[in-house]
């Protein structure tokens, strides 16, 4: 399944890049009730429930953690809606977007935490769950098919939206309060690769630029289009709805694109740090199905100590010199190999890095 986003007829006008701190928020408390999911996050998200003379402010209240966790469906893999940027303006405070989930009319915030609480948008309406019998009924159903967590926040939603409300705005002004030496420095990062993202945008073309914000992603043309791989489906007419990019640092791996009707629709992308590889599905794949094979195995173990020619390899080995070099061709497409000239020798080793990131990578595929 993808999610495809058609580009033709949308221009500059139509795609905007930016900050949103209640995204950024957000994916720092889903990194920290689904630690199991972040890899690069999952030290500091476990190190909140622990005492640290390092960093006391980053340890949680007990009231404050239960209180996270009882709210946790909503920045689950399906996040609320109005927890991502609404519309265009983006680059705004916290406290502004806040603000804009207050203002919302509670209807609609009633039907977007509906979905949220089910966990999809897709099945039965909920624009009129606080008053339809039919649309309540069909929401405490999913909600108790889930979890008792996610029943009990549907309860609350129905008894009193309002009041509801109140408390996510409060916890999430609380949670920021807590985090702020953490959402400062993700801050910061963000705003260091604003400059470079919106410049790629303004260069290359939207189609391509947001190819590269997921290793997933394919740009096609004829028309322009781009295809996410994702475990649901959907087409967004960009053109129409317009398009919001946002950057995050607590959302990596997950590459969240929303396309809800009456919103704009949103890409909240993760940050890659400089240096660093972020591989597609298909190049763990293809490391795993490298490393499968024995007689690549014992080429891998007898390069992971030092650097060794191919006909070193043979003799070592007892395979033939192309039955060598055949292994090591497969090696060098998967990356997995690093080649030294010196004059007319080539000496390879093993790339170490990549090969202990696969279990991390093939985890951060998957979640992606």
């Amino acid at each position: 399944m993808s999610v495809v986003l058609q580009l033709s007829g949308a221009g500059a006008a139509h795609i905007r890049a930016g900050a949103s701190p209640l995204a950024e928020l957000t994916a720092a408390l889903h990194a920290y009730t689904e630690a199991e999911h972040h890899p690069s996050t999952v030290r500091w998200a476990r190190g909140l429930d622990e005492v640290s003379a390092v960093a006391p402010r980053s340890v949680l209240e007990p009231a404050l953690r239960q209180r996270i966790m009882a709210a946790a469906p909503l920045w689950a893999t399906y996040r609320a809606r109005y927890l991502l940027p609404m519309d265009a303006r983006v680059d705004r405070c916290l406290s502004d977007e806040l603000d804009a989930v207050a203002d919302l009319p509670l209807p609609v915030f009633a039907e977007l935490t509906g979905y949220a609480v089910r966990g999809g948008n897709s099945g039965a309406p909920l624009d009129r769950v606080l008053h339809d019998p039919a649309q309540r009924r069909s929401l405490l159903a999913a909600a108790e098919l889930r979890s008792t967590t996610r029943t009990d926040l549907a309860r609350r939603l129905l008894d009193d939206p309002d009041a509801l409300r109140r408390h996510l705005l409060a916890l999430l002004a609380e949670a920021a309060a807590v985090f702020e030496a953490e959402l400062g420095a993700a801050a910061r990062t963000v705003s260091a690769r604003l400059p470079g993202l919106r410049s790629d945008l303004s260069r290359s073309g939207a189609g391509p630029a947001l190819a590269r914000l997921d290793p997933s992603a394919v740009h096609r043309e004829s028309p322009s289009r781009v295809v996410f791989d994702k475990f649901h489906h959907g087409i967004v007419n960009v053109a129409a709805t317009g398009l919001v990019v946002v950057p995050s640092v607590f959302g990596r791996p997950h590459v969240l694109v929303k396309h809800e009707p009456g919103a704009i629709a949103v890409i909240q992308y993760p940050v890659v740090p400089e240096g660093s590889e972020q591989p597609g599905y298909a190049m763990v794949n293809q490391r795993l199905d490298v490393l499968r094979d024995p007689a690549r195995q014992r080429i891998a173990r007898a390069i992971a100590r030092e650097p060794l020619t191919p006909s070193e390899l043979a003799a070592r080995s007892g395979m033939t010199l192309p039955q060598v070099s055949r292994h090591l061709g497969r090696l060098r497409e998967a990356d997995l190999v690093i080649v030294v000239r010196d004059g007319r020798r080539a000496y390879y080793q093993l790339s170490l890095e990549p090969v202990r990131r696969i279990g991390e990578d093939l985890l951060a595929a998957l979640f992606r």
